[in-house]
């Protein structure tokens, strides 16, 4: 009997913590740190994926393009008398076997093959630019997630004390020692801060929605708090980062592949518009009859077939086709060349905007809003500061923590986006 209740107990003790967690959710380790995102992003992002699976069929593509056509073989009985419907009756009839191999103009079969090995080679260096890019994601989203925690709990800190602050001022203002003004202006604060932690809760929805995206988790994943968000490398001169981008740059790489691919493509259509020849070889097993001169000897012949391309409008369309494609990628290199160059102009600035803000907030806006709320504190217990002031100094401690965290969240998506525009790791 006792051995029946410990049993139903444990099993009504495993439905109920089967109930408190969300069906699909997976566990995050704590503190959540962002090597272990990036690692789990590299294994389970679904861009990641299309990418190599897009690169391993431009590699099978390789394999099988630039080679000869299979070769055909034929058998024919030959030369059967309507009346008799035998082999015997003439030393015509005969089983004719044959064999039959196209062979291209030269310049075709190579050129396919060299367009498909550096279409191959477009599809790699694409596949590590997507990872790049992936990166790049999943740290600022990281960042991102990390920051709107943190707003959250300074928030929630703030409230409760403002929340202290307006039991005092209504305490003053019920013994006639303060005014009314006092207690409406810490309601209205107080409500102002509640209005602005609805936004911070929404933030972080969104900022766990989109990791848990990049990541592949379920929506339902609960995310613990994040590893501090200082990041400590310097920040990297722009001129080399500039300098051989194009050759760093697995983006530029791949689209250079690209323009090279195209060119052979439009020199095997030139290749594809010139004569084919079409070999064949017979072999005829035939019987001894009467009459036969050669009494019952077999047959060979061979052959070849010349296909003459003489509508040259639909050769020399597929020749214009080709060669409009290979400008395309042309152009698509030269945009992209100065597209990422802004990038990494851009993100060097924000990246040193990002610092310089983080190190006037850490050693000037956080500290002096600390000292004045300090010195706030003291003035209104001894009555040489108002209320109103005490207050005022409370609000710019909260922007200034809140502040504070924004900058290090800055300088992580700075970092993060100037690696994926530069095209390597610089920390």
């Amino acid at each position: 009997m006792q051995h029946e209740t410990r049993r139903r107990l444990s099993a009504e003790l495993w439905l109920i913590c089967a109930l408190a967690v969300p069906a699909g959710a997976e566990e995050v380790p704590a503190p959540f740190e962002l090597d272990w995102a990036l690692e789990r992003a590299a294994e389970s992002n679904p861009a990641i994926a299309v990418e190599a699976a897009r690169r391993d069929a431009a590699r099978e593509r390789t394999r099988v393009v630039g080679f000869l056509e299979d070769p055909r073989v034929s058998y024919e009985a030959s030369n059967i008398p309507v009346d008799h419907g035998d082999f015997d009756s003439t030393p015509l009839s005969g089983h004719q076997l044959g064999i039959r191999q196209m062979l291209p103009f030269p310049g075709v079969l190579s050129n396919r093959r060299r367009a498909a090995a550096a279409g191959y080679e477009a599809r790699r260096a694409g596949l590590d630019d997507q990872r790049l890019v992936v990166a790049g994601a999943v740290e600022r989203a990281w960042a991102e997630l990390g920051f709107a925690q943190r707003a959250l709990a300074i928030t929630d800190r703030n409230l409760a004390l403002l929340r202290q602050l307006a039991s005092i001022a209504e305490s003053r203002y019920q013994v006639g020692d303060g005014l009314q003004q006092d207690v409406l202006r810490a309601r209205v604060e107080l409500t102002s801060l509640l209005q602005e932690r609805l936004a911070r809760s929404a933030a972080l929805a969104a900022a766990e929605a989109r990791l848990a995206a990049l990541l592949d988790l379920s929506p339902q994943t609960a995310f613990p708090t994040t590893g501090p968000l200082e990041e400590a490398a310097a920040v990297p001169e722009l001129d080399p980062l500039l300098d051989g981008l194009e050759d760093r740059s697995p983006r530029l790489q791949a689209l250079a592949a690209m323009v090279e691919a195209a060119g052979n493509q439009a020199r095997a259509a030139r290749y594809e518009g010139m004569p084919d020849f079409d070999l064949g070889f017979g072999y005829r097993i035939r019987r001894n009859v009467m009459g036969d001169p050669v009494e019952g000897d077999d047959f060979v012949s061979a052959g070849v077939t010349v296909r003459l391309p003489i509508d040259r409008r639909r050769w020399n369309a597929r020749i214009a086709e080709a060669r409009a494609e290979e400008r395309h990628a042309e152009a698509l290199y030269r945009g992209a060349v100065a597209s990422l160059r802004a990038q990494v102009r851009e993100a060097h600035a924000e990246l040193v905007r990002a610092d310089a803000e983080g190190l006037l907030v850490e050693t000037g806006l956080l500290p002096q809003a600390s000292q004045s709320l300090e010195s706030s504190r003291s003035g209104y217990e001894v009555g040489r500061i108002d209320f109103l002031s005490l207050l005022d100094s409370q609000v710019s401690v909260l922007r200034a923590e809140l502040r504070h965290a924004r900058t290090r969240a800055d300088r992580r998506a700075a970092f993060a986006a100037l690696e994926t525009s530069a095209g390597e790791k610089l920390r």
